[in-house]
This record gives structure tokens, C-alpha cells and sequence, in this order.
């Protein structure tokens, strides 16, 4: 089975794709893009479902606005970056020891 997702705020071209769906006896689902979703995450990612996550990313913006951030160049990122204990191991399970 496919699905081919159509967007329109054109009243005239939705109900032409609807009647195409119908004439070809396919079934379609109608929804309401402003109303049907209230998670801004576009891939409906549960972690936006948490206000506390929401929040945390409202204050982050504010703080980025408000000029509360430390800028760090190219550099200064890799070193932050590669001083963190990112050491991994495989299960024992998956290892080829």
C-alpha cells in the first residue's frame, strides 16, 4: 500500500483531488492540519509532548534573544566535544572477541 499526502489551502483543488479519489474508489482521509496536530514537532516526536521539554526549549530561545549564550569558534567546540568520556563498548554478545 502507498500514500500520497496532499496540502492545499486551494477549497477548489481539494475538492478535485477528492472526487479523483472517489471516481478511482480510493479510499482518502481528510484532515485539518491547524487543528489535528498540536505538537510542533513535524514527525510527531513524543519528546514535544512533554511541557517541561517545551518550556526548557522557550527558555533557550529567550536566553539566545535576551543575548544570554556562549559563543565558541570551531576550535573551542572540538575540544569541548572531544574531552567528553565518549568511550563505547559492545555487549558481549555483539563483540567479535
Amino acid at each position: 500500500m502507498k500514500t500520497i499526502e496532499i496540502q492545499t489551502d486551494n477549497e477548489e483543488i481539494f475538492e478535485a483531488f477528492k472526487n479523483l479519489a472517489k471516481a478511482f474508489k480510493v479510499d482518502f482521509l481528510e484532515k485539518d492540519i491547524a487543528t489535528c496536530d498540536s505538537s510542533p514537532s513535524p514527525s510527531n516526536d513524543p519528546y514535544f509532548d512533554n511541557p517541561k521539554n517545551l518550556a526548557e526549549i522557550e527558555a533557550g530561545i529567550i536566553d539566545v534573544k535576551e543575548g544570554r549564550v556562549v559563543k565558541l569558534d570551531r576550535m573551542e567546540r572540538k575540544k569541548l566535544l572531544h574531552s567528553w568520556p565518549l568511550k563505547f563498548t559492545l555487549p558481549k554478545k555483539l563483540s567479535k572477541t
